[in-house]
């Protein structure tokens, strides 16, 4: 009994002490929580629709008080370092140490109270004013068992953060001898991991042409979070971006929570370690155990010296600039921390071959990563030692929609961005043999530019030869025979020698099937299938075919998979898409009819919903359907859809044509750069009966997009000027448009080798 009135007595005398903390914290988070709960009610007043305001104050409220708050997050962190270093501020008086430690009473029993005091000056303030501002959210008509719900969720996570970021700066504490040294370190445990991670992310991207970071591996970006996250803070950050809106689309916290208080207890012993083992000497000096004294000299030296060096490499793209920058990253942060420690200018070079080592060290590092010692970019695996294998051509499949339509929470349909990664992650590709062609011209590609000293991103596509001007992003990844992935990115081009490899890699049917999500559709999926044939800058002219039997569904997606299938590289150079196809599912249609509704209530309940891209719920998902797609279109034709003659319903009252050509070229005809810039080189063609004939072989812009090999001339750009109904402005008169008699134009394309001969010369 007397032993806990002593614990007690201890942690009342220690509040005492930080009765400053105190009001500081509950002042803080009344004005954050209560007032702003009655301040914002306000608003509600604002609406002359009553149930309209409460509700669009009651979300407001669950943001403010939800694990999303970012301000909150903010005042987590600020109050673990007021907490967690005045809880222990006596250690860095010599007197005031003395005094305690001179109180018969064990250190562990000293150390809990003061602890247990820092966690409880934030909790019970932050606690209370929640419930305040539940209350007055309730008073003002807001749903109590929402706000309550959604508060102490909250409550427990910030809470669970902001014991691990208290313990981490208690550690700090421990470490220290000097309340300002103390904040330095707490300030190093908790950025280090993420700024040291960060600086290795920069040495990857930097120096490795091949490194593909969002894809499987040792080396991916979900490993190295691991890292990142290692940091308190960052682990915090990490769990409210990912949580998303949390009061809407919760995800599962109990592997975040627990792992949290596992860590935070494990520093709580270490904090009681320290504290049992740490001298009373240490009062007032920079560090406490002098055994940590080069260890932190060396990873801060270290990483500051990288940090600089790949600093001044981007900026200067050299070796010696580098060299220079970790010199300086180097031994500038050597001699502050010295200088940190001995509180002494003349101790700045104390530890010179501490100081020279640790620039070896980072020269070294700078060398494997700058000249590839340990041949990262050269890696190339035995045909033998691949089980499967995952290959994504962005150049290919640059048109197609990865995402999906969904239903958010509160009743809103957006589309989803998916990515082309997660879909060709599930790619089984077993064509090893010619996989492995690809990516030693891959490799190849890279050492060349490395040679000439180049990045992928300053390859000049002039210096190409005239059948390599496609070049794309090629991405692999090996699946080994142990289980293990390996992921490169190359960047090449897909024609030339490579183009037979690409061809074969492009007809193989685990390829499509991996990357086309069409390809892995089923009759079952298939709700409506849309159809556009006919030019217009909206949905205006598409076919919705809803009224499809089960087996029509069916039997028109088979159709179109084959064909679709059947196509190759050589056809899609010269057969250029007549209209698109969508084969929408359940919940497209849903969102579509949604979206309409929204639209003819011109966004009422959703005012903001508009500029967030809901034009994508039905633009999105539509594939090309070719000439030679005879059996899709026959099907089409008996539901009465006509495909071809896509632009055929335009007014076109001329034919705008602008060459677009190299410098040097028209420097030649006598053209200045000056001239072409401005647009004065363009000639208007107006004569009906060749408008008639050109118009048999010009192929809208757009379509083109779905096809990125149509070979068309590329030396001009050619514009349809035509009289759109569609414009906002169609009813204007002719006359008052400065070009004559049009009001918009529609960009388009022609035929390689079709354009007529005499161009160039008017």
């Amino acid at each position: 009994m007397t032993s806990k009135n002593l614990f007690f007595k201890l942690m009342k005398e220690d509040l005492k002490r930080r009765l400053w903390a105190v009001a500081l914290l509950s002042l803080g988070f009344f004005f954050f929580y209560p007032v702003v709960a009655a301040f914002t009610a306000g608003e509600i007043k604002e609406y002359t629709d009553y149930a309209r305001g409460l509700a669009k104050y009651e979300d407001g409220l669950v943001r403010w008080l939800s694990f999303n708050s970012g301000m909150t997050v903010f005042l987590m962190m600020l109050s673990a370092l007021i907490c967690g270093l005045s809880s222990f501020s006596y250690l860095n008086s010599k007197k005031q140490v003395d005094f305690y430690h001179g109180i018969p009473v064990r250190r562990e029993k000293l150390f809990a109270a003061n602890f247990l005091n820092g966690i409880l000056i934030l909790a019970v303030p932050y606690g209370i004013c929640q419930i305040l501002a539940v209350l007055v959210g309730i008073a003002n008509g807001a749903g109590s068992s929402r706000l309550w719900q959604v508060a102490l969720a909250a409550y427990g996570l910030h809470i669970t953060y902001f014991i691990l970021m208290y313990t981490t700066v208690v550690v700090a504490a421990m470490m220290t001898g000097h309340l300002l040294v103390g904040f330095l370190g707490a300030v190093v445990l908790e950025s280090y991991m993420p700024v040291a991670m960060g600086i290795f992310v920069g040495y990857l991207t930097r120096f490795f042409g091949t490194y593909a970071s969002e894809l499987p591996g040792l080396l991916s970006e979900d490993v190295l979070m691991y890292g990142i996250r290692m940091s308190p803070v960052a682990e915090y950050i990490y769990q409210l971006a990912r949580n998303g809106e949390q009061y809407n689309v919760p995800v599962p916290m109990a592997a975040p929570v627990l792992a949290a208080w596992a860590v935070s207890i494990l520093l709580t012993a270490l904090a009681c370690v320290l504290y049992k083992k740490r001298p009373s000497e240490a009062a007032g000096k920079a560090m406490a155990f002098s055994v940590t004294c080069p260890v932190i000299r060396i990873l801060l030296t270290v990483v500051s010296a990288l940090g600089l060096g790949i600093f001044f490499h981007a900026l200067r793209d050299s070796m010696g600039w580098a060299v220079f920058g970790i010199i300086c990253g180097g031994g500038i942060c050597h001699c502050v921390v010295e200088i940190i420690y001995h509180f002494d200018f003349r101790k700045l070079f104390s530890h010179k071959l501490q100081l020279v080592c640790c620039l070896g060290a980072s020269v070294a590092i700078l060398a494997v990563f700058r000249y590839d010692l340990l041949g990262y970019d050269r890696y190339l695996p035995k045909e033998g030692q691949v089980r499967e294998a995952a290959v994504f051509v962005g150049e290919m499949t640059d048109w197609v929609s990865y995402g999906y339509s969904e239903q958010m929470p509160d009743g809103h349909y957006e589309w989803n961005y998916g990515s082309a990664y997660d879909q060709f992650q599930n790619m089984e590709y077993h064509d090893i043999e010619n996989l492995l062609s690809i990516a030693a011209e891959g490799i190849e590609r890279e050492e060349e530019n490395k040679r000439k000293g180049k990045y992928w991103y300053d390859y000049d596509l002039t210096d190409a030869s005239p059948e390599e001007r496609l070049w794309s992003q090629v991405t692999v990844c090996y699946t080994l025979n142990s289980g293990r992935k390996v992921s490169r990115v190359y960047h090449m081009p897909i024609d030339g020698k490579i183009r037979p490899a690409m061809e074969r890699l492009y007809e193989n049917e685990e390829f499509q099937k991996g990357i086309f999500p069409v390809m892995t559709m089923t009759g079952e999926q298939v709700d409506s299938v849309h159809v556009r044939g006919k030019y217009s800058r909206n949905d205006k002219n598409e076919v919705v075919l809803n009224k499809l039997s089960d087996e029509e569904k069916k039997r028109m997606l088979e159709t179109y998979q084959k064909e679709f299938a059947a196509m190759t590289m050589e056809r899609m150079e010269r057969e250029a898409p007549v209209g698109l196809i969508r084969f929408s599912k359940e919940i497209d249609e849903e969102a579509v009819a949604w979206w309409k509704k929204q639209e003819a209530n011109q966004f009422e309940d959703y005012p903001g919903y508009r500029y967030r891209g809901w034009r994508d719920l039905v633009n999105k998902d539509f594939y090309p359907v070719y000439p030679s797609f005879t059996e899709t279109i026959g099907l089409l034709e008996k539901q009465g859809v006509e495909m071809g003659g896509y632009l055929d319903d335009l007014d076109v009252r001329a034919i705008q044509v602008r060459p677009l050509v190299d410098h040097d070229l028209y420097d030649d005809r006598g053209w200045s750069s000056k001239e072409y810039d401005d647009g004065w080189k363009y000639f208007y063609i107006n004569d009906s009966e060749e408008i008639r004939e050109l118009r048999k072989v010009l192929i809208y812009d757009n379509l083109c997009y779905y096809d990125p090999f149509f070979r068309s001339e590329e030396n001009v750009e050619i514009n349809l000027m035509v009289w759109n109904l569609e414009e906002d402005e169609a009813d204007r008169s002719s006359e008052e448009y400065e070009d004559g008699n049009w009001n918009d134009s529609v960009r388009v394309l022609i035929p390689e080798g079709q354009a007529p001969k005499d161009w160039w010369e008017r």
